[in-house]
């Protein structure tokens, strides 16, 4: 039997992780998603992002970025894992702060 692995908000990983990148479009929305293993709890995750600056009903943007570009991403472990002691707004992951290398042009979108 496996040990439970707690959730640790204050856990992080700053080195960039190599995840595989998949380009994915719907309609006018293209999105990439991120899939591979958080290296604080071990878990497979998948993170997704769209791009594109949508506006917002009072005017304004939501500051995404307008195409995937070098620079890595950061986002919190999204694995599906119970991790004990993880709040109950917290849906998913063990609470670490990830950085992921950026998606290499062969997971651009088709042309």
């Amino acid at each position: 039997m496996t040990t439970a692995i707690p959730y640790d908000a204050d856990a992080t990983h700053t080195t960039p992780l190599t995840f595989e990148w998949t380009c994915v479009a719907s309609g006018d929305e293209v999105s990439y998603e991120a899939t591979g293993n958080c290296p604080v709890c071990g878990c497979a995750m998948t993170r997704s992002w769209t791009f594109g600056q949508h506006l917002l009903a009072k005017g304004g943007f939501l500051g995404r970025r307008d195409e995937p570009g070098p620079q890595p991403y950061h986002t919190l472990c999204r694995c599906r894992t119970t991790h004990l002691g993880r709040p109950p707004q917290e849906e998913f992951g063990c609470g670490a702060l990830l950085v992921i290398a950026p998606p290499t042009p062969e997971a651009g979108p088709a042309s």
